[in-house]
């Protein structure tokens, strides 16, 4: 064993487009160092060896209950702060979920490349030994960003192929915070070399695949932590965010994701020049709010939100702000998101910041040079020898050639023209608190999708030969293939403002996309109450919402529609190939308040009976007994007689995740009954409509879910009959 030789100033790494924290003449002379105490070992952590520990399989399953923990659907849809409470009520052992946890990324981490590295035994050991203290995520397993956020003997390779078997010697603030909340640690995420991209990719690794679909990018660079929470390995992994780190794989995996004001996590550094933070990706805002109380610093100040949002002024645009093109579902979405602020009494006007993004995105690169001379730095103290180019990628290897060019004057310049623009959008925010814009002006990349295009590759690859006044242009040039996919979340990182990615939008072709607001540092509370707006109302799109094949059919009694508007004669046949039929894993029953049609086949779409439109309360439902697709890609609800196609105006029937409050919208009211069978012995008083009712959590009870009221009685949580309030 080697241990370090040299003691240096503490660095923090950001994530997407790293940046130096103090000044872009980082050289070899200016004291850049590897992590204090960090050792080199032959690990037994690797990447390697988790996927022998996991196996190869390449199908993502869903594991059965482990001894004493949860039913895997529970687990896997649980908010972070639910399992907590069942933690603390003795429903289940801390121990239990850590080897629940453990087991799902066995399962399906072959399939997504998302973890790194596990530390099953230390886990497992800190979770019998946990105290309830009060923790708020007491017990809760979670997964940490495998760069920038060391703990004592996991990985510590800044993903440079260089470094494999570093491993650090000590425990890092954050991860540190993280278990004072409560939290056991099970492992590392993916994420790319130095986290210099928009996705999950590197030599060292490999590539992140999506849990929406994998054959496409869950983001970068915290992807290995987006697509762990989006499958339900944990409800919360860490990332951090450089240049939109967090929030790109929230928009690409279908999660929330918050980028705090800089410095206002313990352990951020508050400086000017420091353009990155570290936070985390979660499923509910209920978790994400908890989570940003627990690791504030409580030396800094926030503003609380206002009591309401009505009347508030939001700004929004979807002009890329290095004017490269926005797609159409990027457009939609803000649309989306902006008839609905309307409808809750926001002002709403489209507005274009008053920033040069070109010349923003310039000194930005221009900063991260400092990246490339950090890895060559790295290279020599633990290779005893000069970096190549091919110990890192390409984009790297240009970095590092720049930055031996790049002065003192043309740092202070790009900081300057940063500060000048922090500013600016100071001022703008005096009008418009918030800013919308789409999180990604594209849905998410395929993994063969190259980050950086053949012919930019070699350049970069010669990047030593090209004159010291053109390499910055060459280093915008390669990059702008993946910029132009995710232009709009670097601004936040220079100005230090506090954003936030919601997930409200799935593209037709089943793939999420996010929506971001901006605001005024410290105005973090502000976007938090826009998070809880959004999901309160049932705008928020995840994944476990959504109707995929991966777990066995519903064996539901729901009852058929009855009552139809018409009978109706057969259509012209969308295909006549044979469908496949696979089971519907989240949606178990499904109602229908728009007209819509009951076909009586998919072959030639005979249709059986036609629905006209009903209200909420009134609306037909259906059993989904599975998920049929057609090969023209068609997809349809197998429902007890017959089929529906799968679309937007067909809603789950069931809540899926706890809400604060509910209202009853029945006709005739609700039942309160003594225990979550709600059968009819066991009615305790009949709840008029209108009556508002405080919940405590959400109960499965096979493939339907109850409320547990904060006075111990359940309700249904059919839509049909109660509402978020």
């Amino acid at each position: 064993m080697v241990t370090n030789r040299r003691q240096h100033p503490r660095r923090r790494f950001g994530s997407w487009l790293l940046l130096a924290l103090t000044t872009v003449t980082v050289v070899m002379a200016g004291g850049l160092a590897v992590p204090a105490h960090a050792t080199t070992t032959s690990s037994n952590v690797t990447a390697s060896h988790l996927q022998q520990a996991v196996g190869s399989t390449g199908a993502v399953a869903t594991p059965a209950s482990t001894q004493a923990g949860l039913a895997a659907e529970v687990y896997h849809k649980s908010s972070a702060l639910d399992l907590a409470q069942d933690v603390r009520d003795g429903k289940v052992t801390s121990t239990a979920l850590v080897k629940q946890a453990i087991a799902k990324v066995k399962a399906d981490n072959p399939q997504l490349n998302g973890v790194i590295s596990l530390r099953e035994d230390a886990a497992l050991q800190e979770a019998a030994a946990l105290k309830d203290t009060g923790q708020p995520f007491l017990g809760v397993p979670i997964l940490i960003k495998g760069l920038g956020q060391t703990i004592k003997g996991g990985q510590n390779t800044q993903g440079l192929v260089t470094n494999k078997d570093v491993i650090s010697g000590f425990t890092g603030t954050l991860v540190r915070n993280l278990q004072t909340a409560g939290f056991i640690v099970i492992g590392q995420t993916n994420f790319p070399e130095m986290g210099l991209l928009n996705i999950t990719d590197s030599k060292l690794y490999g590539a992140a695949h999506s849990a929406w679909n994998t054959a496409y990018q869950p983001g970068g660079s915290s992807g290995g932590s987006a697509t762990s929470v989006a499958d339900g390995m944990v409800p919360i992994a860490t990332g951090n965010d450089a240049g939109g780190s967090i929030r790109i794989p929230a928009s690409w995996s279908g999660l929330i994701g918050l980028k705090p004001t800089q410095g206002v996590i313990l352990g951020d550094s508050s400086s000017a020049t420091a353009h990155g933070v570290n936070f985390a990706e979660a499923k509910t805002m209920a978790d994400t709010e908890a989570l940003f109380t627990a690791l504030k610093n409580p030396k800094k100040a926030t503003t609380a939100a206002p009591a309401s949002l009505k009347g508030l002024t939001v700004a929004y645009t979807t002009k890329s702000p290095v004017g490269t093109p926005v797609s159409a579902d990027a457009v939609r979405a803000v649309q989306q998101a902006v008839s609905f602020l309307k409808q809750q009494g926001l002002q709403v006007k489209e507005v274009d910041p008053p920033v040069d993004g070109v010349a923003l995105m310039k000194d930005y690169y221009l900063l991260d040079t400092s990246a490339g001379s950090l890895s060559a730095y790295l290279t020599q103290f633990y290779q005893e020898r000069a970096m190549t180019k091919d110990d890192v990628s390409p984009m790297n290897w240009g970095l590092y050639q720049a930055s031996k060019h790049v002065t003192k004057e043309q740092g202070a310049a790009a900081n300057a023209e940063i500060a000048a623009a922090a500013d600016k959008m100071a001022t703008f925010h005096q009008t418009y608190p918030l800013l919308l814009t789409p999180t990604t002006a594209t849905t998410a990349p395929l993994v063969s999708d190259p980050a950086v295009l053949p012919a930019d590759v070699a350049k970069l690859e010669n990047m030593e030969n090209i004159p010291a006044d053109q390499q910055m242009q060459v280093i915008y040039d390669a990059w702008l293939h993946g910029l132009s996919k995710t232009p709009f979340t670097q601004q936040a990182n220079l100005t230090g403002e506090p954003a936030i990615s919601l997930p409200t939008y799935v593209s037709t072709s089943g793939l999420p996309l996010g929506v971001q607001f901006n605001a005024a540092k410290g105005q973090d509370p502000l976007l938090l109450k826009v998070g809880d707006l959004f999901e309160q109302h049932h705008q928020f799109k995840l994944l476990q919402d959504q109707t995929t094949a991966t777990t066995t059919p519903s064996t539901s009694t729901d009852t058929t529609p009855t009552s139809p508007s018409e009978s109706a004669k057969p259509t012209t046949p969308a295909s006549t190939s044979k469908p496949t039929v696979q089971p519907s894993r989240t949606v178990k029953a499904v109602y229908l308040t728009k007209a819509f049609r009951l076909y009586q086949n998919v072959t030639n779409l005979t249709v059986k009976r036609s629905y006209s439109a009903h209200s909420r309360a009134t609306a037909p439902h259906f059993k989904v007994t599975g998920i049929v697709t057609l090969k023209n890609g068609q997809r349809f609800y197998r429902v007890k007689g017959g089929y529906i196609r799968v679309n937007a105006a067909a809603h789950n029937l069931y809540y899926q995740r706890k809400t604060k409050r509910v209202a009853v919208i029945a006709k005739h009211g609700i039942y309160e009954y003594r225990h979550a069978t709600l059968k009819a012995n066991q009615r305790v008083k009949l709840v008029k409509p209108k009556t508002v009712l405080k919940v405590k959590k959400i109960v499965f009870q096979g493939h339907v879910t109850r409320y547990q009221l904060t006075n111990g009685h359940y309700i249904t949580a059919n839509r049909q009959f109660i509402q978020w309030r």
